[in-house]
């Protein structure tokens, strides 16, 4: 899975800490936005261009999506968001497959709740869209 010349499978674990800031499905496509924690840009091997605060910003396509679990369970809906924010714990990627371990939030004035998942897509085509520009709201 490639953008450019870059391989976004090899930094998915400056994504722990991170936020998943939206999710977009149209048709059998999902687009996850995400935003990475802080990276010292010295630790890439690869010429990314950095957002704000020294973060990877961008946006994960998935195509042609053949299986979602959420939780071990096969799930059937639309993915969505499921709180106001996600902190991403683990963001792996293995083949034709992503798989994101979620704490979702609320902030106020909604009362403070977290709830965690595991969401584990498998589709036909995975690829990266940089984007330096892409801000999380609730930083």
């Amino acid at each position: 899975m490639k953008w450019g010349t870059m391989d976004i499978s090899k930094y998915t674990a400056y994504f722990h800490d991170g936020s998943l800031i939206d999710i977009k499905n149209i048709d059998d496509t999902i687009e996850i936005s995400l935003s990475s924690a802080e990276v010292d840009p010295e630790d890439l091997t690869d010429d990314i261009p950095l957002g704000e605060y020294d973060r990877i910003n961008g946006i994960l396509h998935l195509e042609g999506i053949k299986k979602i679990t959420r939780n071990d369970l096969l799930f059937n809906g639309i993915l969505k968001m499921e709180r106001q924010s996600g902190e991403i714990h683990r963001f792996k990627i293995r083949d034709a497959v992503v798989e994101l371990q979620i704490d979702w939030e609320d902030f106020k004035p909604k009362s403070q709740v977290n709830d965690f998942s595991t969401i584990i897509i498998e589709a036909e085509k995975i690829y990266w869209e940089n984007k330096p520009d892409l801000v999380d709201p609730y930083w």
